[in-house]
């Protein structure tokens, strides 16, 4: 699954993809950050979450096989880890701020800005020999089951991405909800004329202040009643589904080379021990 949010938009107007995009006049509005991304056209470009979840373990999964060959019979891959979501609370926080506003009442009341995923903790490094073998291994693994960065097809999807978000930043439509958004922030105490500059800081304490939690609060309540999550997301959905039309041949490639790589991960997990 490709999430491209903060990526910097780069050389496309809306001219490139046939003008403004259709937009309800009632859009939905996203629960979180994360559910507007993830379910936009181009996510259906690469691999979900669960197919991310197959692939690391699989990974994982033959890292453990090559390193008991090895004769590091106790090794268990415990310094191998995935930063994901687990808990619901974690996924509504994972990406809930961007040029859309800010998504997630709870979220804004309870953490604030300090938002986003952090690395597991209490992993088991290794070194000397074991550290040696581990890179043999890894990079073993890595040749049976070859990452899709940097193929073509994914190069594809990430220009899209670009190309679709900086129309939707431009579109008319989203400018006069951005506008709503900060005069509403100006109105509630907290002047912001950019969403993503106001979540971005400075908030650096440990823990979310009272003033943050308020700003954020504010932030949310804001992208509500300027329908700014809502237009945006429809905005940027019907410019990326123009973009898809016109590149249907190479992204249904692309769709077929992650079934390929899936179904080859099934197979080499099934062949591996279980861990």
């Amino acid at each position: 699954m490709t999430i491209a949010a903060g990526l910097l938009a780069t050389g496309c107007s809306a001219n490139s993809v046939g003008g403004a995009a259709d937009v309800t006049p009632t859009p939905p509005v996203p629960a979180t950050g994360r559910d507007g991304l993830t379910q936009l056209p181009l996510s259906a470009y690469g691999t979900s979450d669960k197919d991310d979840d197959l692939l690391f373990r699989t990974e994982k999964a033959l890292i453990v096989r090559c390193m008991k060959g090895q004769g590091h019979h106790s090794y268990a891959g415990r310094n191998m880890h995935r930063i994901e979501a687990r808990t619901d609370e974690d996924k509504k926080a994972a990406n809930p701020v961007g040029a859309w506003g800010y998504i997630g009442r709870a979220t804004a009341g309870q953490r604030g800005f300090h938002v986003g995923l952090k690395m597991p903790t209490g992993g088991t490094g290794v070194s000397g020999r074991t550290a040696k073998d581990d890179e043999a291994c890894s990079t073993e693994a890595k040749k049976q089951l070859p990452a899709l960065t940097n193929t073509d097809g994914w190069k594809l999807t990430q220009t899209l991405y670009r190309q679709s978000l900086q129309v939707a930043v431009a579109d008319r439509r989203v400018i006069a909800a951005r506008e709503r958004w900060s005069a509403c922030m100006t109105t509630a105490g907290h002047p912001a004329q950019d969403p993503e500059k106001l979540a971005a800081g400075p908030w650096k304490t440990a823990k979310p202040t009272a003033g943050e939690i308020a700003a954020a609060t504010a932030a949310e309540s804001c992208t509500r009643s300027s329908d700014l999550a809502a237009i945006y997301f429809a905005a940027l959905s019907g410019y990326q589904r123009r973009l898809i039309a016109a590149h249907v041949p190479a992204l249904t490639d692309y769709q077929k080379r992650v079934r390929d790589l899936t179904d080859k991960a099934t197979r080499l997990l099934a062949e591996s021990p279980a861990i």
